[in-house]
């Protein structure tokens, strides 16, 4: 696609789908969304980028290590998130919190281990996506 009414939407929809999904990240753990949801949501706006600007001007094939190695770390971080819920709940994927002192916005801020698990979940997903969408987009 070479229109470029779709290139210009895109410079300004792909930001605001960026910054949506990372609100979607750090609410999820006790709202709706969440990790999975937040990873789609990156990978749709870079979806757009690549329909509206292709393979070439990004080289996308040659950063598709980088998205495995996102894929693999997600992974490994959500994995050790559940097993570090052995070690002070007695089971798997056992949730722990604490409450920090944000000294910015003067407030009290809840930070439990979920929140840590749907950065995984995150990464595992943006990793699969975009990984998925360089295979089935590249010509052969």
């Amino acid at each position: 696609m070479s229109s470029i009414i779709f290139k210009s939407i895109v410079k300004v929809v792909s930001p605001i789908l960026m910054l949506f999904s990372v609100y979607l990240l750090l609410r999820g753990h006790q709202l709706p969304g969440g990790g999975f949801i937040a990873g789609l949501m990156t990978s749709a706006g870079l979806v757009l980028i690549y329909l509206a600007y292709g393979c070439e001007r990004f080289d996308w094939r040659n950063r598709s290590r980088f998205f495995y190695f996102l894929f693999s770390g997600g992974l490994a971080l959500s994995f050790l998130t559940g097993m570090a819920g052995l070690f002070v709940g007695g089971f798997f994927l056992k949730s722990g919190f604490t409450h920090m002192h944000m000294p910015l916005i003067n407030e009290d801020w809840e930070f439990a281990s979920a929140a840590i698990y749907d950065i995984g979940v995150y990464l595992v997903v943006c990793g699969v996506c975009v990984s998925l969408m360089t295979l089935l987009g590249e010509e052969k």
